[in-house]
């Protein structure tokens, strides 16, 4: 699994810099930029200190659905939890859940939403895990570079693992398990319980390596039953 940091449409280019520096510091190497250039800006580069080349190969993308396209899970970070019924887990909760995913989820991207107002609900609706970072005091919330680095330096447990770990062809089961369990529910014509099939897909994104293989071999006696 590899673990990409995904900047939704800054505004601000000394942000981009240091969530570059910070990102690096920790071990990371992925920066992506939704529908933003701002990694070009002299500023960006002033702030990164260091940690240019995480800017000179900053991917660029549409959107947050273009995002979806590419990577197999997204996890959203917001400033608190929201009204929406989802499974949020703390930074390091999020660390936990990463470390039992190693060999059954292929890429990974941690979104971050803009300044001003953070994620969009139809962008949340997109993810497959929800995080947040609980606070003393509401106010002052992080910034968008302070939350960087604060995810940076909570999951560098996982990028540590994935440079020593083997990885082998397991990657990517625990969407397709997704894929699968959705399919079967529309077989069964029982997606009409939307709260409930939500619900459905949003535990399988917490399950770990060991757990996904056991579900998989679940859904294939109950696909030889039918």
């Amino acid at each position: 699994m590899s673990l990409a940091i995904v900047l939704v449409e800054p505004t601000r280019p000394a942000n981009v810099g240091a969530a570059a520096r910070a990102i690096k510091t920790m071990g990371f190497d992925q920066l992506v930029l939704v529908n933003s250039h701002l990694h070009l800006e002299k500023e960006a580069h002033w702030l990164a200190h260091g940690a240019t080349d995480i800017l000179e190969n900053t991917l660029v993308l549409d959107s947050v659905a273009e995002v979806k396209s590419q990577f197999d899970q997204l996890i959203a970070t917001t400033a608190r939890e929201r009204g929406i019924q989802r499974h949020y887990l703390t930074p390091e909760a999020l660390n936990e859940a990463l470390l039992s995913q190693t060999t059954s989820v292929n890429n990974t991207a941690l979104l971050f939403g803009r300044e001003s107002c953070g994620l969009s609900n139809s962008e949340l609706a997109l993810c497959d895990l929800y995080s947040y970072v609980p606070l003393i005091n509401d106010y002052p919330s992080l910034n968008l570079a302070q939350a960087v680095m604060v995810y940076s330096y909570a999951l560098s447990q996982v990028n540590n693992r994935l440079k020593i770990k083997h990885i082998d062809a397991g990657q990517g089961q625990l969407q397709a398990l997704k894929q699968r369990t959705s399919d079967l529910l529309q077989k069964l014509e029982a997606q009409d319980d939307t709260k409930l099939t939500q619900w459905l897909l949003d535990g399988i994104s917490l399950l770990g390596d060991r757990d996904c293989k056991m579900a998989h071999q679940l859904l294939n006696d109950i696909h030889r039953k039918l």
